[in-house]
């Protein structure tokens, strides 16, 4: 073979060698100005930060801290799929973080005017912000390959208080409704009036803290989560949505038969005591359980096309 062939063969894989160091060096250097960017947003919006993580922690929106930990857990675990021909886009980006910041200012004046909204505005802020230092740093390609973990984030943002209430009002009543019918299939006599439902020696009534929004909620993160990592027909993804609005019915309705049974046949106190205020996460992966096959089964229809 010719050596002088050699020799530039070997001088182009050095070349190209050098081109890809350079490439993941860059992609470094952009993540860095990346978490570097996020930590100065905090820094600068921490007041709005903590005003939503502070009403999160006494509403029922409780899971928000948790969305952005989900968030780039999900962006991790393909980020050498996300990333491989990432360019930044700045003036994408930067106009995108300008108008994060611009609504931060507009929630801060809607606090004032309209506190119900203030939240959601600066929940809307605070997540259109990060879009912007993500598209900023990585580029629109990147953010098309990671539509859904960016989504996520919009969980981020408190529903307006006519919203939360019409869902749970909407639950509340579907949770009464197949609770008094699963009774009457176990034959305990019932009988049920709006959201009362009236029982030997006992008497519920299915309040709005019975709605279960604050699991339900979570429910539906964790399937999303779990059907991006997991699922590739879009068809199967939107079958697998389908799926969680009766099933969030059932889960509080079996909630509330187990907790009503409990009262009648063993102890008056389990209809007041902890398994009624704190069982709720055992009724939670109940309903996560009978997901489980439901994804199992789903992925071996897609192997098999």
């Amino acid at each position: 073979m010719d050596p002088q062939f050699n020799h530039q063969r070997g001088a182009a894989s050095e070349a190209a060698s050098l081109i890809g160091s350079r490439e993941v060096l860059s992609l470094r250097h952009r993540s860095y100005l990346f978490l570097a960017s996020i930590a100065l947003i905090v820094v600068l919006l921490w007041a709005p930060l903590h005003r939503l993580f502070v009403f999160a922690a006494h509403s029922e929106f409780s899971y928000i801290p948790l969305i952005p930990i989900i968030s780039a857990f999900l962006i991790a675990i393909r980020s050498r799929r996300i990333f491989a021909d990432s360019q930044p886009s700045p003036v994408v980006g930067g106009v995108t973080v300008i108008a994060g910041i611009l609504l931060t200012s507009l929630g801060t004046t809607v606090q004032a005017l309209a506190p119900a909204y203030g939240v959601s505005f600066l929940g809307l802020a605070l997540v259109t912000t990060f879009w912007g230092l993500f598209i900023f740093a990585y580029g629109t390609r990147a953010a098309g390959k990671t539509v859904l973990p960016l989504c996520l984030l919009i969980f981020m943002v408190p529903a307006p208080p006519a919203a939360t209430d019409r869902v749970i009002a909407w639950l509340q009543h579907g949770s009464a409704v197949l609770a008094y019918s699963l009774l009457s299939v176990l034959g305990v006599p019932a009988v049920r009036d709006g959201m009362t439902i009236s029982l030997p020696h006992l008497t519920i009534e299915v309040a709005p803290q019975c709605s279960g929004i604050r699991s339900s909620v979570s429910l539906l993160i964790l399937t999303l989560a779990g059907a991006h990592l997991y699922l590739r027909s879009a068809y199967n993804k939107l079958l697998l949505m389908s799926l969680l609005i009766p099933l969030s019915i059932l889960k509080n309705a079996i909630r509330i038969v187990t907790l009503s049974m409990l009262a009648i046949y063993v102890n008056p106190i389990f209809i007041t005591g902890p398994i009624h205020h704190r069982g709720g996460i055992l009724f939670f992966f109940l309903a996560f359980t009978m997901l489980v096959p439901v994804v199992i089964l789903m992925r071996r229809f897609e192997r098999r096309r």
